[in-house]
């Protein structure tokens, strides 16, 4: 898999950080279900490294599955959510994240 910078990774590389994304997200709910002030910024957070990592890896540029996870978060940062929805659309983005996965699994050369 190419990056901007014309860099080959390998799809093992690509398949560990998008087990970390869900790893990252499911992090979303124990803030949430705590009250901690810190979830916003850590959303915030979660999401620039998301849009860095979908500048940086050729394949995710106009992947329709990688845009809705960044949909996902984009709602739940601009949005006062209960916990019930919290869970939901975490939920959601992580069976998304384990379809990207899979798509390495099946056909490890392609990603998109």
């Amino acid at each position: 898999m190419k990056t901007v910078y014309n860099i080959e990774i390998s799809n093992k590389m690509f398949y560990n950080r998008v087990g970390g994304l869900v790893n990252q997200f499911f992090k979303i709910l124990p803030i949430k279900e705590n009250g901690e002030a810190s979830l916003q910024k850590y959303m915030v957070s979660l999401q620039r490294e998301m849009l860095g990592l979908q500048s940086l890896i050729v394949a995710l540029y106009d992947d329709q599955q990688y845009l809705s996870l960044l949909s996902i978060l984009q709602y739940l940062i601009e949005h006062e959510c209960d916990t019930a929805t919290v869970r939901s659309e975490v939920f959601k983005a992580i069976n998304i994240l384990k379809r990207l996965q899979r798509k390495l699994e099946d056909k490890p050369e392609v990603v998109s």
